[in-house]
């Protein structure tokens, strides 16, 4: 904190005060007497904005009277935004970043800098997704849209206490629509003009009888795809075969979710979730990969082609023979294919046992299966084939809880928690550049885990305007792992098989209630997420290995948080500084000397600044005025780290030597964090009016602002993703009881082509640690540029 600029600290006040640059988000009070109608629907402002209730500490609270650093989004903002899963969430939420993945692992998601990396498939995630009460224990989950949602809220930073499993970095948490006491019918359809990519959607919910409800929603997706996938010609090259089709991701994805709602007396209520996904793409999940930096002018190993971000993906089909030489892979081209499905399940039953007293199951199911093949050359060559990449998983978990509400001083909640997972993934690769052409070999790993939690928070007022709570979750933890190359089991060949972890986090919060709508907290947090077997691609070695160490070491943070929120009835403003101290981080890089992926412990990292959002509604009717932004000084404080393709001593690679005299390591201590920028900011302006009599309008604007930050845990030169900024804008027309819409969404009209994960080209460049190193050429997952959807919606029945 004590290199926090003046500049930073300007832009931060200013731009939570002024609102100036963000787009709308749920920042709305309900004050004091919101408390005693809090959990019940509330109607619509003028801008279409609603008071909302959280469940941040399992219970419901205002948003601006919960003690947290919390963002959160109703449903009305989600549709204006077109918030259809995390990655759309994370161009409205400072700080919150997205990443694709070559591997099974679904990707990556960072909060403050805080992440698991994209690298094994086995382990917990640092930021965590919760649907409707259940914590999903695989990115995958990401890939499905996330539809007809009633309200979104992002928890930063560690979430020991209410969230399933610890999660160090932060908790996403979904929340899907239930049927109301009305009927709804509702239709639409879209279309994204860059692309071509379509959808329709119809939903049908209501009463069956006076207990029953019942809500239905289906939608069918027709991707086109928006990049556009390029070769170069190369005549009599057998290995550079044109992509089978010209744009990615071409293909096309089902959903559909069913939802029950039965209270058969006030003092119960269930609710029932069942949803399916299945998705099919042309080209596997590394053909989004672009090569943008050739450092020496041109692609190494590759026709000659324009190393840039942009739309065109240089990339071949590469020979459908190759593919066979892995005898598990599907006969498919060389670009591949991603096909998976997936089905979540969740039971939730709340039964009052006593006045104020309530107790809730949660039981939650959820299962992956994939099959995912690509070419990983990028570009037009064939010299790096995956045919074979499938990943299974199925997970079930199982939580009760007791929570009061008593007007008294003293309330409790306590509960316990339960969770099974099954993993499977294989690995393998083809290299096809020597005389003969060979498969590596298949490397399959099997993992069975269970965790038991237990947890409990006492909340104490001693006199009505502070509150004091504190509680504490234990956890027990075990996995077992089985590991197979070429269907011969090695797990022998393993230092360990089976590992387990104990841990308790305790949490201490003191809230002061200045005046009914204005709190100020504090509050001390310890965290943790489990080790585990790191799943990455061994590339052969633990065929003739010995003792094979693939785990790594569990992960801890200790800090604390504190801030003011108030919520006036038209401005509120919070204000939320954060320290935390992480051990052992877990952290995933790419090797591409051995062609491996590989989970690593960083010895300590901490992060500390200064969160802001704030939301005016101003004297000019319909009009609201919204920013956010995030000043966050995360660095590295012990870490020695593998140094990046090409680095020489000069440039750092200075440490331990092996026993020819070359470096293996760098010194990362007291570097920013990858994927952490320092400054990162949101805001624009809602503006709702009435064009006519039937007919409403409602513009809106918004840009977000990101500094610079490295992509890539190795943090070479060339990782670096400059400082950008971004601007969206949207025009909505509706009818009387919005009976129809028509909305037109911009998104990134300044057309800014950027990445939030980057790494070295396989094959390309020359070691490190000596001075002829030479640097790899770089490949990222680039985000789209300017998109522009249309949609129309249609409510059949509200026609006058």
């Amino acid at each position: 904190m004590k290199k926090l600029g003046r500049r930073y600290a300007w832009a931060l006040v200013g731009g939570a005060t002024l609102c100036i640059l963000q787009p709308a988000r749920a920042q709305t009070a309900l004050g004091q007497e919101g408390l005693a109608r809090a959990g019940q629907a509330q109607p619509a402002e003028a801008d279409g904005s609603a008071d909302i209730v959280v469940t941040a500490r399992q219970r419901k609270e205002a948003l601006e009277e919960v003690p947290a650093a919390i963002t959160a989004f109703n449903a009305d903002q989600i549709a204006r935004l077109r918030i259809n899963g995390v990655d759309d969430l994370a161009r409205f939420t400072p700080g919150l970043q997205t990443a694709e993945a070559a591997v099974s692992s679904g990707g990556s998601i960072s909060l403050r800098g805080i992440g698991s990396g994209s690298t094994n498939y086995l382990g917990d995630q640092a930021v965590s997704i919760n649907i409707d009460g259940m914590q999903v224990g695989t990115l995958n989950v990401r890939k499905t849209a996330q539809i007809d949602l009633a309200q979104i809220e992002v928890l930063r930073g560690p979430q020991a206490l209410f969230f399933g499993k610890n999660s160090p970095g932060g908790v996403i948490s979904f929340k899907t629509a239930d049927p109301g006491k009305r009927p709804e019918f509702a239709a639409d359809g879209g279309l994204e003009a860059v692309s071509g990519d379509r959808y329709v959607q119809a939903i049908a919910s209501g009463p069956v009888s006076d207990t029953l409800g019942v809500r239905l929603v289906a939608r069918y997706t027709d991707l086109n795809g928006y990049f556009r996938l390029k070769t170069v010609p190369s005549p009599g090259d057998p290995l550079t075969v044109p992509p089978a089709v010209d744009r990615y991701p071409t293909g096309d994805e089902y959903f559909v979710r069913g939802t029950i709602l039965f209270e058969p007396s006030a003092i119960f209520k269930l609710n029932a979730k069942l949803s399916y996904t299945k998705t099919y793409n042309r080209g596997g999940s590394f053909t989004a990969a672009q090569r943008y930096n050739c450092p020496y002018g041109a692609p190494q190993l590759q026709p000659v082609f324009p190393c840039v971000a942009d739309r065109d993906i240089y990339i071949g089909s590469g020979p459908a023979s190759l593919t066979a030489l892995v005898r598990e892979a599907e006969r498919s081209d060389g670009l591949g294919f991603r096909r998976n499905d997936q089905w979540l399940a969740t039971v939730r039953a709340d039964l009052t046992v006593a006045p104020h007293v309530v107790a809730t199951y949660i039981g939650g199911y959820y299962r992956f299966n994939e099959l995912n093949a690509h070419d990983a050359s990028v570009g037009p060559r064939a010299l790096l084939l995956v045919p074979y990449l499938p990943f299974r998983m199925s997970q079930y978990t199982q939580e009760l809880r007791v929570v009061s509400s008593w007007a008294s001083p003293l309330n409790f909640t306590v509960g316990a928690f339960y969770e099974s997972r099954d993993t499977f993934g294989a690995q393998n690769a083809v290299i096809t550049f020597t005389p003969t052409p060979f498969a590596v070999g298949t490397e399959k790993t099997f993992q069975k885990q269970e965790a038991v939690s237990v947890y409990g928070q006492l909340l104490w007022r001693p006199v009505p305007a502070l509150e004091l709570s504190g509680g504490v979750r234990f956890t027990s933890e075990n996995k077992q792992l089985r590991f197979l190359f070429n269907d011969t089991d090695v797990t022998g060949n393993l230092a360990r098989r089976s590992i387990s972890f104990q841990n308790a986090s305790p949490e201490a919060t003191i809230t002061y209630h200045v005046a009914p709508r204005t709190i100020l907290f504090a509050s001390y947090k310890q965290g943790f997420k489990s080790g585990g077997f790191d799943a990455g691609f061994t590339n052969g070695a633990i065929a003739v290995a010995r003792n094979f160490d693939n785990t790594f070491r569990e992960e801890k943070v200790s800090g604390g948080e504190g801030g003011v929120k108030f919520g006036g009835r038209n401005l509120t403003i919070s204000i939320v500084g954060y320290r935390y101290d992480y051990k052992d981080l877990q952290v995933g890089a790419y090797d591409a000397a051995t062609i491996s992926f590989k989970v690593l412990n960083a010895a300590r990292a901490r992060i500390q600044g200064i969160e802001a959002d704030a939301s005016w509604r101003t004297p000019l009717p319909g009009l609201t005025l919204q920013s956010a932004g995030a000043f966050n000084d995360a660095k590295f404080r012990q870490f020695r780290s593998g140094c990046y393709v090409g680095q020489t001593p000069t440039l750092g690679c200075n440490l331990t030597p092996n026993a020819a005299g070359v470096f293996q390591e760098q010194d990362l201590a007291r570097r920013q964090l990858n994927n952490a920028p320092r400054f990162s900011a949101t805001g624009g302006a809602v503006y709702r009016t009435r064009l006519t009599h039937s007919i409403g309008a409602e513009l809106s604007v918004s840009g977000e602002y990101s500094s610079s930050y490295s992509a890539n845990l190795r943090q070479s030169p060339q990782d670096l993703q400059r400082a950008y900024g971004k601007l969206n804008a949207s025009l909505r027309l509706f009818g009387d009881n919005d009976a129809w819409a028509l909305s037109i969404v911009g998104r990134n009209l300044t057309d800014k082509y950027i990445f939030n994960a980057s790494g070295p080209v396989t094959l390309t460049g020359n070691g490190s640690g000596f001075p002829g190193a030479r640097l790899a050429d770089e490949t990222a997952f680039v985000l789209p540029g300017r998109e522009l959807f249309l949609t129309l919606t249609i409510k059949p029945g509200l026609f006058r």
